[in-house]
């Protein structure tokens, strides 16, 4: 899945559990027919072309920026690498007393790691990033997104919790995104949570908890297909949204430190979409 792109930051992806993205594969890169730029006032933007890995838009790509929940990218991928998905996880107090965004889940239940990565992506809930962190150990999980990321060559990017709370040293850019959003789209699983607008999940004891995905493009005009959302103090509004064009091509724009980062990212998908031939 996008040898081509990896292979010009000078990054050969090694082996991993999960399978290799079947529908994303290498084309020729699309042609600018209409020479206009989108306006955004998002601090860092970037729009790319899945198939090619072609950039057709950024701006400032390269600023290192605080990305709220867009962290959970990360914590998805080091989950999914290191943990079966039948494997149980038993709430922890810490977990449970999390801040919204969250489900609202009871210290003691258990869910399956399948589960909670639903309620990671959907609902960006922070009591499952934290859940799954403990599975492990909090500070370990850390570490190796951080390993992860050197490993992906995120050079401008670190981690400093998997939830995305404000942290100065929890940052990327949106380059470096579009280079894990692609990573993520490698698993199958992964990937059909990110498009997944609305499911529901159970723990052993049989609490159910109802999930409607963050991303409110879900439902627009545009072919939303994931991927995730992001919003704190400091970070703003961040976004990391795929449509598929009516000729069945992806795209995917990420925009950081917007103020109205579902009209900005669905301006950015149709622009391209629009000024584009392929």
């Amino acid at each position: 899945m996008l040898e081509s792109f990896f292979a010009l930051l000078g990054f050969v992806s090694e082996p991993v559990q999960p399978p290799p993205l079947e529908i994303l594969e290498i084309h020729a890169a699309p042609r600018l027919v209409k020479f206009s730029e989108p306006i955004v006032k998002a601090k860092s933007v970037i729009v790319m072309d899945l198939e090619s890995g072609k950039i057709l838009f950024a701006k400032d790509s390269g600023a290192k920026l605080p990305i709220a929940s867009l962290t959970k990218l990360m914590t998805a991928i080091v989950a999914r690498e290191n943990f079966n998905l039948e494997d149980l996880v038993i709430v922890s107090a810490n977990a449970a007393k999390q801040p919204p965004s969250k489900i609202w889940l009871q210290q003691g239940g258990k869910l399956s790691v399948n589960d909670l990565l639903k309620a990671l992506l959907i609902k960006s809930a922070n009591d499952a990033a934290i859940a799954l962190a403990e599975k492990m150990g909090e500070e370990k999980f850390v570490a190796k997104m951080n390993r992860k990321a050197q490993h992906l060559g995120l050079q401008n990017s670190h981690f400093a919790n998997p939830v995305g709370y404000d942290d100065e040293e929890n940052f990327s850019t949106t380059f470096d995104l579009a280079i894990l959003a692609n990573y993520v789209l490698r698993d199958e699983i992964l990937r059909e949570i990110a498009k997944t607008p609305k499911t529901g999940i159970a723990s052993t004891e049989g609490k159910v908890y109802e999930l409607y995905s963050t991303n409110n493009l879900f439902g627009s005009y545009l072919d939303i297909r994931g991927l995730k959302t992001g919003l704190t103090e400091n970070a703003g509004e961040c976004l990391a949204a795929i449509s598929q064009t009516k000729n069945g091509k992806p795209i995917l724009a990420i925009v950081l430190n917007s103020s109205k980062r579902f009209q900005e990212t669905k301006a950015l998908l149709t622009w391209a979409e629009k000024s584009h031939q392929w």
